[in-house]
């Protein structure tokens, strides 16, 4: 649109033009906030760096020490778990055939080497039972006839009729209360072969038994087998008669040790590792078969940094300590750990041995620098 041409029509638009500019000058000024009163800045941050506010952190909760290198013992972490040691494990078995009648101990009782467990029906006991009797009679028939020729032959009979109760599983308490007082039992009473613990029972009283049939289990827990892998780079340290240390979440504080008795032939195609396996001692039985437990195998000495577990930080998936680089600036330093036990951590790599770290308050400053 052409505008009219006047005189005064453009000193007019100039006037308008200052008044509008100054209103929108003073309307911004107007919308600009006066300062604050000063505040702390926070740390700087940069992915694996940062640097501490003026003043430095509060020494009641961060504190550093220069590392030093110490002579630790070289271990080796394996997995695995513990199981009842198979050289103290006892089936115990019917050696002749006959009915369960009754069952005096079930799982988890105690039980000491020749204890009662069950009581056994059996014709062929009662029958050997019979064969004794008879064999200590003819002794004596020929004792007091002064036979002695044919005392002799009695004699080894009833020797071979005892013979025969025993290999039946009599015990020779047994054997002996039959021959004192004449008086044939009906049941034989089976007995514990070794002291341990009742860990199975695989039949209920009224079971028919075969011989051979097992119908419980007793264990000796006063040792337990640890069954490990140790992985393929590591199992060339490992040796028999090596010391095994290991601890259970749920026995805080405590340390078992025992001894490496086997080693695997073979590699696993599957997880490239070699089974080991060692004897626990277990003195008060603490220790069960299937616990979770972490253990380590000392496989010699070796000098590492030495830090107190603390110091120690996780960050995606990794682990690492916190070095103090310059005065109020620290870094996260990667490192490979291994534990030394007494809230302590050997740094294998990662560390030279003179560098600064945070002992204390690691924790919070890792927080801080993964909080971006």
């Amino acid at each position: 649109m052409k505008l009219p041409h006047h005189p005064l029509f453009a000193p007019a638009l100039l006037v308008i033009g200052l008044v509008g500019g100054w209103l929108i000058a003073s309307s911004r000024h107007a919308d600009v906030p006066k300062p604050a009163a000063a505040t702390a800045m926070p740390p700087t941050l940069s992915s694996d760096k940062l640097n501490a506010p003026a003043g430095g952190f509060d020494p009641n909760f961060v504190k550093t020490a220069t590392v030093a290198s110490a002579e630790v013992p070289d271990l080796v972490p394996l997995s695995g778990k513990l199981a009842f040691d198979a050289e103290k494990l006892h089936l115990v078995s019917a050696r002749v055939a006959g009915r369960l009648d009754q069952i005096l101990v079930f799982e988890g009782a105690k039980v000491t080497a020749g204890q009662p467990l069950a009581m056994l029906y059996s014709p062929d006991w009662i029958s050997a039972e019979n064969e004794l009797l008879l064999a200590r009679n003819t002794v004596r028939t020929f004792a007091s006839a002064n036979q002695k020729d044919l005392l002799e032959d009695a004699k080894a009979t009833l020797e071979a009729a005892r013979n025969r109760m025993r290999v039946l599983g009599a015990a020779d308490a047994d054997i002996a209360q039959v021959e004192k007082t004449g008086v044939i039992a009906d049941h034989l009473t089976l007995r514990a072969p070794i002291s341990g613990v009742i860990t199975a029972r695989n039949m209920d009283p009224g079971a028919f038994l075969n011989v051979g049939d097992n119908f419980m289990t007793v264990s000796d827990v006063s040792n337990v087998w640890f069954v490990g892998n140790v992985y393929e780079q590591d199992y060339a340290k490992v040796k028999l008669g090596q010391t095994l240390k290991l601890t259970a979440p749920a026995l805080p504080g405590r340390i078992f040790t025992g001894t490496v008795n086997f080693i695997g032939t073979n590699i696993d195609p599957t997880t490239h590792t070699l089974p080991i396996r060692c004897t626990v001692a277990n003195p008060d039985g603490a220790l069960r078969p299937e616990l979770f437990v972490s253990a380590s195998l000392q496989t010699g000495m070796r000098t590492a940094v030495v830090v107190p577990q603390d110091a120690v930080v996780s960050y995606r998936q990794g682990q690492y300590v916190i070095v103090e680089t310059s005065s109020n600036q620290y870094r996260r330093q990667a490192v490979s750990t291994m534990l030394l036990g007494d809230d302590r951590a050997a740094i294998v790599t990662g560390l030279t041995g003179n560098e600064k770290i945070v002992v204390e308050g690691a924790t919070l400053i890792n927080e801080a620098m993964s909080s971006r």
